[in-house]
């Protein structure tokens, strides 16, 4: 029954991605799979997967809808019949996209690209259907909420090896005629995967499994529930499509990879295993204790008792020493060094979510509503300021009373009959950037490397069309060196003399933020305003004498926290291999209630490099069976 080996025959036209393949398979075999979402770069073989698979949900007689991204929230969950509801004279509503998907699949290309409150209303609905959807990795991500509603997860792999690519070719060569193509191939498929599913029902489930599952999950930090159970249905369908009787503990590895992918975190992993170092280590030092014998403990403590009498008098020789040490985790030297523009790279797309007010401005970044006339429509309202008349909304809410009125021939529509657009549109931003110049920037050049990330974020602003400002604090001064400017040129100007040297009044540098930020509030309402924060985190210069720096900062924070139009953000750029390391980035980051990334988790190719770790995982687990 297996016939793994014959797997090109499955969507014959996509050559290669075994693990996609894969995935859709067993959603076919076991429609309580969850769904697939199928990840990878662009000319990665994608949308054709999802058309394939198209073909063979119409040779199969299953249901699928197929969602643009153009959709309005009317089409995706119903509405108002117009020309029923005029006729009878009271409302008769019809059924949307999704509710022609039940028990059937929904197919979406380039999900990312719908907005979010889309794709709420389509995950509430998704226990009637499953979702098959494309997901262009190079372009955004969704959100860990959406993601945790797929079933599995799949990457597509590049076309590398040169035999694949003239295949691809001569696939092409002649008029090829995707919808006659290889239908010989699709309907032998179809006639397996009816034979699947009856062996499905009588595969054995053995008691320890449940425990292989669960131990499979957590083993991954993993602590979603919907992980578990759609990891069961996934071991279930792979046994049958394996030609078992009995679900074994290697169906459940076998599968792992595609419903834990996107359920991963590292972050998690990374605690976990540096706990247990710390734990090692201590065991370690214990067991070399408890093997020396009694006589030699005896020594060994009377030996650390004169090794601390003369620890002391080592201080008073050796305080050059300790203050070198003390100036590499908060050096706080008055000497000046400029240094140079640091590496240059693509910046990782920053996600900030949409907020209420409506905007007349227009830009690049942030989808916001808009009373522009340009934008995308998104509903009707009642009210708007704009009164840019929705024509299909008027005729729809007018309706169900042309009975009533009397109608004839043409619609008798009132006043309060009108609907108007309800539009968004993307948007620029005021990007404020407060940038540390303190000593500590200086060891081991990290300036160098935050003056490229500056740089790479300025780029990012012009592409945009965001204003930049750039706040710099160091010594007992905080000062801003670019008031907001469009121009990015003058902006690397002043970037590259940016000074390093002195100590880090960190709270003054935010108060100054705070103060610019409510100035640029003032002449623009409408304009949304991202801090981007640079720095270790490691403040020693209060505003006041006497006063606690980390306290200070705090309560600014808390302050700049409460301004619903700034979205803020935090690049640590601590050194993390050095054992002082002290991660008081992230806790300026909780209190500004903002994101945080580590200055190298900035680069858009790490996401990449992510992608590419991910696929060799796969095939690695593939080459295995």
């Amino acid at each position: 029954m297996n016939f793994y080996q014959s797997f090109e025959d499955i969507f014959p036209e996509v050559l290669g991605n075994r693990t996609p393949k894969l995935a859709i398979f067993l959603n076919l075999i076991e429609p309580r799979c969850g769904g697939v979402l199928i990840i990878g770069k662009k000319g990665t073989g994608k949308s054709l997967m999802l058309n394939c698979f198209k073909k063979i949900l119409k040779i199969s007689n299953l249901p699928f809808v197929e969602i643009p991204i153009g959709v309005t929230e009317e089409t995706l969950i119903g509405g108002i019949n117009i020309e029923k509801t005029i006729e009878k004279g009271s409302r008769v509503f019809e059924e949307g996209i999704l509710d022609r998907a039940k028990e059937g699949f929904v197919l979406i290309d380039d999900i990312n690209l719908l907005p979010d409150e889309y794709l709420s209303l389509i995950f509430k609905k998704a226990e009637n259907f499953n979702l098959v959807a494309t997901l262009n990795s190079e372009e955004g991500v969704l959100s860990p909420h959406f993601l945790d509603r797929f079933g599995m997860c799949a990457v597509t792999e590049d076309l590398k090896d040169l035999s694949n690519k003239q295949k691809l070719l001569k696939l092409y060569e002649n008029n090829y005629q995707f919808e006659d193509s290889f239908l010989e191939k699709y309907e032998s498929a179809v006639r397996k995967i009816e034979r699947l599913k009856v062996l499905k029902e009588k595969v054995r489930v053995e008691e320890f499994i449940w425990d292989k599952i669960s131990e499979t999950v957590l083993k991954e930090f993993v602590f979603s529930h919907r992980a578990e159970i759609f990891l069961f249905y996934a071991s279930l369908a792979y046994a049958a499509f394996k030609g078992e009787f009995s679900l074994k503990e290697n169906h459940v590895d076998e599968v792992s990879h595609l419903v834990l992918l996107h359920r991963k975190r590292e972050i998690e992993k990374q605690k976990v295993s540096e706990e247990k170092q710390k734990e090692e280590k201590k065991e370690d030092k214990e067991d070399r204790q408890d093997l020396k014998p009694s006589g030699e403990r005896k020594e060994h403590k009377k030996e650390n008792f004169s090794q601390k009498e003369k620890q002391k008098e080592k201080n008073r020789s050796e305080s050059s020493e300790e203050s070198s040490q003390i100036e590499m985790s908060f050096p706080c030297s008055s000497k000046e060094e400029i240094f140079g523009v640091g590496e240059v790279f693509k910046v990782k797309r920053m996600i900030f979510e949409k907020d209420k007010t409506i905007r007349s401005t227009t830009g690049r970044r942030t989808k916001s509503k808009t009373r522009l006339k340009g934008g995308r429509f998104l509903r009707s309202v009642m009210f708007s300021k704009d009164k840019d008349i929705d024509l299909f909304g008027t005729i729809r809410s007018a309706a169900p009373f042309q009975v009533l009125r009397g109608r004839k021939n043409k619609l008798i529509i009132y006043k309060e009959d009108f609907r108007y657009k309800e539009k968004e549109r993307k948007i620029s931003h005021v990007v404020s950037f407060v940038v540390d110049g303190s000593g500590s920037m200086g060891v081991q050049k990290r300036m160098e490397a935050v003056k490229g990330a500056i740089l790479s974020l300025l780029m990012d602003c012009y592409q945009k069309r965001d204003k930049v400002s750039m706040i710099m604090f160091r010594k007992n001064q905080a000062e801003v060196v670019l008031p907001p400017t469009s121009s990015s040129d003058l902006a690397y100007k002043k970037l590259k003399d940016l000074p390093t040297g002195g100590k880090t009044p960190l709270s003054l540098g935010l108060l100054e933020a705070y103060k610019l930020i409510k100035k640029s509030h003032l002449k623009h309402p409408d304009t949304r305003i991202i801090l981007i924060v640079l720095s270790d985190g490691k403040a020693n210069q209060a505003i006041k004498s006497g006063e606690d720096p980390i306290l200070e900062v705090k309560r600014i924070c808390s302050e700049i926290g409460k301004l619903s139009y700034v979205d803020s953000v935090v690049i640590d750029c601590e050194l993390k291999n050095n054992f002082l390391k002290m991660d008081l980035a992230k806790e300026l980051a909780k209190w500004l209630s903002g994101k945080y990334f580590l200055l190298e988790d900035l680069k858009a190719e790490n996401l990449v490099n992510l992608i590419d770790q991910i696929k060799t995982e796969h095939l690695e687990s593939l080459e295995r069976f």
